[in-house]
């Protein structure tokens, strides 16, 4: 178990240098088996869909990754739109001041409308189809002022179609629909631009350049973006794994309470939040008899049991209450916020809940078990969790010595024994069936003292 969580720590280490910005893409109660396989699958498709449960994730996820690249490719080509205005001036001159009326027009509203939505709208779908309208929207005024001109060079000019073509179809990031539509709209305008200005020799020329170069684009918009859903679902897998190495580092697989590692961790730290607004104390039980269970019965019983008895003081805890499995059959917790009178009753009420719980092996055949329960109190600042540890360990000794299945409180007077030996305590009594006994003592048929 060890050298497991060493392990999960080294990779957990690494995850979190590679991906730290991903760690928010999926909850705790996301990352489920079922949620993995769906994820796999979405990766495994051609298409890389995203799955229903994790769309606006995906948006969400791309907003962040790609609205810094929109903004600045907006304002990089409302920036062309402005180049080509001063090229109005050498080709087409006899419309350039239409020309400056319509471009600078377009590209003073262009702006004030990017501005706006990338300073006040934070969907993403609606900041991806900023550029592809504005484009085609340009190329329509463009196409416009083309067929105004009586230049010569107008024929030569509409060549540079393609350019818009370009701008619209790289900048779209997140879904292809917008680049294919704003294309077969561009289009249109360049077929109806194409039968005013050019003869059929120049415009199958002029098709042996625009027809690849549309292609070209349409499949580079949407290869971009089919990487982009690949990119989202690679990280939300690299999430998934994030969150199991936590898990791994942070709780005991068997009951899926906090490791000793984890408990040591987040108790050092609240023993320190000092002045505390109430007393703290710290409890420590383990289970009577624990290895003549697993010997009678096998470890397979033997961790059944733990897990029942995780499952009743995980029950008894409160939100701010740090729960552990400390060690083998032993469990630990820091009660913040308790008085020693309320973590009596609190330790009381857990091993009492324990001791009437059995676990049925057949229905006919039910185990009893009980645990000893040690409690230390922090009275200064200057005590230290693992005095702390040493006090409530001291207090379950005695608990064991005065005959198990109870609650101690520390006291400074008790001291540190050697060992515990047999002769100190009760010599254990065999399982064995006995009704007058049980009656007396509980409902359960077996029991183990």
């Amino acid at each position: 178990m060890t050298v497991d969580i060493q392990m999960g720590g080294e990779d957990l280490s690494r995850i979190q240098t590679q991906g730290t910005l991903q760690q928010h893409l999926l909850k705790p109660s996301e990352c489920s088996l079922q949620n993995r396989v769906v994820i796999e699958q979405a990766l495994t498709d051609q298409q890389a869909r995203i799955p229903t449960d994790f769309r606006q994730a995906f948006l969400d996820f791309q907003y962040q990754q790609q609205h810094f690249f929109l903004r600045h490719i907006n304002y990089i080509a409302q920036l062309v739109m402005l180049i080509y205005f001063f090229v109005d001036y050498f080709i087409i001159q006899d419309v350039y001041y239409l020309s400056a009326v319509l471009r600078l027009g377009c590209v003073a509203i262009s702006l004030m409308v990017c501005f706006y939505l990338f300073q006040y709208k934070k969907d993403i779908r609606l900041l991806d189809m900023i550029l592809p309208i504005s484009t085609a929207c340009g190329l329509a005024l463009w196409i416009f002022l083309l067929l105004q001109s009586d230049s010569p060079w107008a024929s030569s000019y509409l060549y540079t179609a393609v350019i818009f073509i370009l701008i619209a179809n790289l900048g779209i990031q997140v879904h292809f629909k917008p680049a294919l539509y704003s294309t077969i709209f561009m289009s249109l305008f360049v077929l109806i631009a194409i039968q005013k200005l050019l003869n059929p020799q120049e415009a199958f020329l002029f098709f042996l350049t625009f027809i690849p170069i549309v292609l070209f684009s349409l499949y580079i918009s949407w290869n971009s973006t089919r990487n982009a859903r690949r990119y989202f679902l690679r990280s939300l897998l690299d999430d998934w794994n994030l969150h199991n190495f936590k898990s791994l580092a942070h709780t005991d697989e068997l009951t899926q309470l906090f490791n000793r590692r984890q408990f040591v961790d987040m108790a050092e730290r609240r023993i320190h939040e000092w002045p505390t607004p109430a007393s703290t104390c710290l409890l420590m039980f383990d289970v009577d008899y624990f290895k003549k269970i697993n010997d009678t019965y096998g470890h397979d019983i033997g961790d059944r049991v733990l897990q029942v008895i995780a499952d009743i003081a995980r029950k008894e805890m409160r939100q701010q209450d740090i729960l552990a499995r400390f060690g083998g059959e032993e469990f630990i917790v820091l009660l913040s916020e308790t008085a020693i009178q309320d973590a009596l009753t609190i330790a009381e009420r857990i091993r009492n809940k324990i001791q009437n719980k059995c676990l049925f092996l057949k229905p006919e055949i039910p185990l009893c078990f009980t645990v000893s329960v040690g409690i230390s109190e922090l009275k200064s600042h200057k005590q230290n969790l693992d005095e702390l540890i040493k006090q409530a360990d001291l207090a379950l000794y005695q608990a064991k010595e005065n005959g198990r299945n109870c609650v101690i409180r520390y006291e400074p007077s008790m001291s540190i024994p050697s060992k515990l030996t047999s002769a100190k305590m009760k010599k254990p009594v065999p399982i064995i069936k006995s009704q007058t006994h049980q009656k007396e003592r509980t409902k359960s048929t077996w029991s183990i003292l």
